[in-house]
């Protein structure tokens, strides 16, 4: 081989290699840049060796080519004191740029700061795996496409809602009975004949019972950011909508599970125990009014997978991220806006409703209410959908009672309107049926319906003015 040749071969190999270290100086400089305030007491105390520094962005392509470590880093960073940082409230003096907050560390950090919270903690990581799993069915093909049933019903559209929702029970009800602390029963579908049950494709409302005790007794600890509820020994009951809006699913619209968590013990009095083995004895652990409720939540399945909860001292959004299969804290406190200019109901019923919410509908889509502005109206026909805009943007949902159709209201109170009304009021909202606190409603049975009305505070207090029992028409 010649000596020019030789020299070929050895430029082709350099040229690449240089070009390369260029492109990583601008990362290299985005890391020098990042402070030693990133890092933790802990972390400077340790030896002198060289501490790689936490990156201060991410993206999908430059972490699944950067150090195995960078990701660590970035998403399960060692826990901080700062409450302002360990729960991604923003501030602190300790604040690390860009870093991100798993929904597994947020609870871990916050059962080391209250012990009691220790069986929600397992809850509710059981049911972060569930709402991933349903996530990864709806967004795969597998999830959408034409299910073949040997039921002998023609519609292919009832057909998928019950393989959807099916699909979705069991996954959820897998994912409760593997944490081995709860047992899973389906409440009765039609409890007396006066009370009309789930739809015909709906498996039916999911009940967890914890079988044992947790909390603190008389000694629990209360500190601010946790509802005192918690501070008693206690037994867990969840009540579950699998998959909230499965009929808007083939049509790539959003859908969501809803939730709610009590302490089952208050909803059987003078020391009596439930039946283990009847599905109709553990459902009187859920009947209680919301604001009963120890914790609520819903998933939202749409562009992106939101988890949204609230434990009593605030409301927190987690965004599944796709790349490390992750819930990451991306809203935390949520407050809903005092006011908003859209309005969300079904109004193919419009012609049954109450004359006075008619009349309120009138003066806010004409721009003749208080504030002057004309609405808009936005309807899913997804609760969970629906619900998350409200939250988001502000304004008002209502699905109320018609004289034709649902005379008592079409969403159920236990499993649907009083979860999302917890979520609602803990961000600052305001819900009612019409007359009363939504959370105020004590449920006869699982499957009661109620009218829903739940929103911004100002707009909700119009709102009231015009169908509230002393209002002035």
């Amino acid at each position: 081989m010649t000596q020019r040749s030789i020299e070929q071969q050895l430029w082709q190999r350099i040229i690449p290699l240089v070009s390369t270290l260029l492109l990583l100086i601008p990362l290299s400089s985005a890391w020098s840049s990042i402070s030693a305030k990133s890092f933790t007491q802990k972390h400077t105390q340790t030896s002198n060796a060289v501490q790689r520094p936490r990156c201060a962005f991410y993206s999908s392509s430059l972490w699944m080519s950067s150090p195995p470590d960078t990701v660590d880093e970035v998403y399960y960073a060692p826990p901080w004191t700062d409450p302002a940082i360990k729960y991604g409230l923003g501030g602190g003096s300790g604040s690390v740029p860009g870093a991100k907050i798993t929904l597994t560390r947020w609870l871990s950090a916050k059962v080391q700061d209250f012990p009691e919270l220790r069986d929600m903690e397992s809850l509710h990581l059981s049911i972060q795996m569930a709402c991933k799993t349903i996530s990864n069915l709806i967004h795969s093909s597998s999830g959408i496409a034409p299910a073949t049933t040997s039921d002998d019903t023609n519609n292919p559209r009832d057909n998928s809602m019950k393989r959807l929702d099916h699909i979705s029970k069991t996954i959820l009800q897998n994912a409760l009975r593997f944490t081995g602390r709860l047992r899973v029963v389906e409440a009765p579908r039609n409890e007396n004949t006066d009370e009309e049950g789930p739809a015909s494709h709906q498996p039916g409302v999911t009940i967890a019972y914890a079988l044992d005790q947790y909390g603190s007794g008389r000694e629990g600890r209360k500190k601010t950011g946790v509802d005192e509820k918690w501070g008693k020994a206690r037994r867990l009951a969840a009540c579950f909508d699998p998959l909230d809006g499965s009929g808007n699913a083939d049509a790539a619209i959003c859908t969501g599970t809803v939730f709610g968590v009590f302490d089952a013990d208050a909803g059987f009095k003078g020391g009596e125990t439930p039946d283990l083995t009847s599905e109709a004895s553990l459902a009187r652990a859920v009947l209680q009014p919301g604001n009963k409720l120890l914790a609520a939540g819903y998933c939202l399945y749409s562009s992106t997978t939101i988890l949204v909860f609230s434990l009593g001292g605030g409301t927190h959004g987690f965004t599944l991220d796709p790349t490390i299969n992750e819930f990451v804290l991306t809203h935390p406190n949520m407050k809903i806006p005092k006011r908003g200019n859209i309005y969300s109901c079904n109004e193919a019923y419009s012609e049954s409703w109450d004359e006075n919410f008619k009349l309120y509908l009138k003066t806010i889509k004409t721009g003749t209410g208080q504030t002057g502005q004309r609405y808009t109206q936005r309807y899913i026909g997804s609760m969970v959908g629906d619900v998350h805009r409200t939250l988001t943007y502000g304004g008002i949902f209502c699905y109320p009672s018609d004289t034709v159709v649902h005379p008592k209201g079409n969403l159920q109170l236990v499993y649907k309107s009083a979860p999302m009304a917890y979520i609602l009021e803990h961000a600052g909202g305001k819900s009612s049926n019409g007359q009363i606190g939504l959370l105020s409603l004590t449920p006869s049975t699982v499957h009661e319906r109620s009218p829903c009305f739940m929103g911004s505070p100002d707009d909700m207090d119009e709102l009231m003015s015009y169908i509230g029992i002393n209002n002035e028409n």
